[in-house]
């Protein structure tokens, strides 16, 4: 229970995908409980949830999903934890729609991977004594290793489990703020005012501030399916404003061997902002398929922080402009014969979006994994409909 943040916040996604009920922006929690107090959160009720005093009796349903039925719309599953992919793997989903990978680098790495490419440039102490500690004596002389090992040991947790069905590896997708908690972190990132909208993304990849932190990425990657043999895996260049941008990042993706095409190698994009709603025919020409990112999508439509609590009753998946782009995503992917897939929480909240969408024909649907039974039941209705 926080006090503040909005629906679509990070912490609400990461507690969402963990199973653990989660309030946010509250603005007095802190004030009203107290630590160790025994409360039961409800988050069943809709957009708002609920804290009562006390561990309430509740109902627990049950369902046999072999009697649920195959929607023609594909069900896929969001997922960051590595330690729950093989668990959500007996989940009757159609693959991975989105594997984050931001909890692997800040909880199984730690450090920042330009840090790691050029650890003698940390200036702090404190830092690089921590990095030194956290490489040990085996990547001491390597620091770069130990990003790559890392990272493709915890995307290898998560395609190994979900083999043979595909797994779309979104590219990282921090914003300057959550790279500068890294252990040395602080020195590589600019300040700003709003790194919601600012160096995130596919600006990053080909930029030369972060271009060989970036090569690590690609180099763990091409290991899983060159080496591994986890060809299921896909990838997906998040928040990419423009056509000549994507190329840019295709062709430093190239130098790093992951060429689109070679051992069949796909490259999505996401749909997370209206330019590529907007040119969504002019991405179709050099990606393989798309992703909506209906939480960045809704706030860059309507202008609303998906972080703040101030605002956070303005932001609604359900208004009529961010409708309009969905409609323009799926009709230029469709029109281009490329999949699209929508990877954020609204088709399972709501099931006028999950009907819109699928009357659209939208390829896939995915979704947190305490969301997938419902979101099949959903789907199958508007598919009857």
């Amino acid at each position: 229970v926080t006090n503040r943040g909005g629906r679509t916040c990070h912490a609400a996604i990461v507690s969402r995908e963990h199973g653990v009920p989660c309030i946010v922006g509250t603005g007095r929690a802190t004030a009203v409980l107290r630590d160790g107090e025994e409360v039961t959160v409800s988050c069943a009720e809709g957009d708002e949830g609920f804290v009562y005093s006390g561990a309430l009796k509740f109902v627990e349903e049950k369902l046999d999903w072999n009697n649920l039925g195959k929607p023609k719309t594909k069900v896929m599953v969001n997922l960051g934890n590595p330690s729950q992919a093989l668990k959500t793997s007996i989940l009757p989903v159609d693959g991975v729609g989105l594997a984050r990978i931001e909890f692997i680098i800040s909880e199984g790495v730690k450090v920042h991977p330009m840090a790691l490419a050029h650890l003698e440039r940390v200036e702090d102490k404190e830092a690089r004594l921590e990095i030194e500690r956290i490489l040990g004596s085996y990547y001491k002389d390597n620091p770069s290793q130990y990003f790559i090992d890392r990272l493709a040991e915890g995307i290898g947790l998560i395609a190994g489990a979900f083999y043979p069905r595909p797994v779309i590896v979104r590219l990282s997708d921090f914003k300057t703020n959550e790279y500068a908690t890294l252990l040395g972190g602080a020195q590589f990132e600019p300040h700003e005012e709003n790194p919601m909208i600012g160096f995130r993304g596919a600006s990053r990849y080909y930029d030369e501030r972060y271009r060989d932190g970036f090569a690590l990425e690609c180099r763990a990657l091409k290991y899983l399916r060159d080496e591994v043999g986890l060809t299921n895996i896909k990838l997906m260049v998040p928040f990419c404003r423009s056509p000549e941008e994507g190329r840019k990042v295709l062709e430093e993706m190239k130098r790093h061997g992951l060429a689109r095409g070679d051992n069949g190698l796909e490259v999505y994009v996401m749909s997370e902002l209206p330019a590529n709603a907007l040119r969504g025919k002019d991405f179709a020409r050099i990606f393989d398929g798309f992703s909506i990112g209906s939480n960045d999508l809704t706030q860059m439509v309507l202008g609303v922080d998906r972080d703040s609590e101030v605002i956070s009753h303005l932001f609604d998946e359900r208004d009529p402009a961010v409708f309009e782009m969905l409609r323009l995503c799926v009709g230029a992917a469709r029109e281009s014969g490329k999949p699209i897939g929508i990877c954020g929480q609204a088709p399972s909240d709501y099931p006028e979006m999950c009907q819109f969408l699928v009357e659209a024909g939208i390829s896939s649907i995915s979704v947190t994994p305490d969301s997938v039974l419902k979101t099949i039941q959903t789907v199958l209705e508007s598919e009857a409909d």
